[in-house]
């Protein structure tokens, strides 16, 4: 027991004196507890290590190419909250190119705290971010800052990237270049208002979303899409087509004939019908009665003699029930 005490790190046998540790200045240390696996622990270093000032900029930097997610975040606050310049360059290659959503929001939210104007482009770039919550994040960070937007355009991103909608009716054909962007967004919801908010605009740019939102897999995001189309010129002839061309999930017909296949009626219940499952006991009992008189080889034979066929069945089953959902 003592050999496996001594492998557990040491926060797995006692709590961490976390006010020592910040009296000693121990960074290094604080910086190792950012992984430990009590978050309120994670977070008090985190908070201590942002009270040691510039000194402790180098040793914060250095691990900032840590593995591990959670360490890298503490130490991103703990920069947040010494707020010294000298964080931007790092903080800015992150923002601009980690593939953690989490850690560019996190950059996004520290570089609001380093003040100065250096920082704004970069933020300013992230306003286009993939994820809403960078967005937020960088706009954020950019009312701290006192920026204002220089065009339209950018006043419409900064609107987006709050998701206030309402204010950008008076932006017009300005803000559609932005909306058309937020058609493409990965959140079904500000796919859905940004092509409402084309619709009421009336811009005709906003043509180009009708197509991919009319086919869109959210059903929400395809009746807004029907709604707003025909304000931005989209012909109202075309509207069924498009939504008849949408993708539709259905039970594949490869799975169910699989199932059927090597486990004779659970193909069946795998397309909702309610006999499968009886059918898949009665032919296990079967199998379990006949194989203590011939043994398991010959009645699992006989099983699948019956059951291919009964897979291509269910196969053309699956099909017909995929092509009567596109009807």
């Amino acid at each position: 027991m003592i050999c496996i005490g001594l492998l557990h790190p040491p926060w797995t046998r006692d709590t961490p004196d976390i006010p020592s540790m910040k009296e000693a200045k121990n960074t290094r240390g604080l910086i190792r507890l950012l992984s430990h696996p009590d978050s309120d622990t994670q977070w008090k270093a985190a908070e201590a290590l942002g009270t040691f000032g510039s000194p402790a900029l180098d040793d914060l930097i250095g691990d900032l190419d840590n593995p591990d997610t959670r360490v890298r975040l503490g130490i991103i606050e703990a920069l947040g909250d010494i707020g010294d310049p000298h964080a931007a360059p790092a903080l800015q290659g992150i923002l601009a190119g980690d593939p953690g959503s989490e850690i560019r929001w996190a950059a996004a939210l520290a570089l609001g705290n380093l003040g100065g104007t250096g920082t704004i482009p970069s933020l300013v770039k992230a306003l286009v971010d993939p994820d809403k919550y960078v967005r937020f994040g960088a706009v954020t960070s950019l009312g701290k800052l006192g920026w204002e937007p220089g065009s339209n355009e950018e006043r419409a991103l900064s609107l987006i990237a709050r998701q206030e909608w309402p204010p950008l009716l008076p932006l017009g054909s300005q803000a559609a270049g932005p909306l058309l962007r937020a058609t493409r967004d990965r959140d079904p919801s500000i796919r859905a208002r940004a092509m409402e908010v084309l619709g009421e605009i009336g811009d005709p740019v906003g043509s180009e979303a009708c197509d991919p939102l009319l086919r869109d897999p959210d059903d929400g995001v395809r009746w807004r899409a029907t709604l707003a189309c025909p304000g931005v010129g989209y012909p109202a002839m075309h509207l069924p087509a498009s939504l008849a061309g949408r993708a539709r999930a259905g039970k594949s017909p490869v799975i169910a004939a699989f199932l059927n296949l090597l486990f004779l009626g659970l193909g069946y219940n795998y397309l909702g019908r309610w006999y499968g499952f009886l059918l898949f006991q009665l032919n296990l009992t079967a199998i379990v009665l006949a194989s203590l008189i011939w043994g398991p080889l010959l009645p699992y034979a006989i099983s699948y003699t019956f059951s291919a066929p009964i897979a291509v069945q269910t196969w053309y089953l699956a099909r017909g029930m995929q092509e009567g959902e596109r009807g």
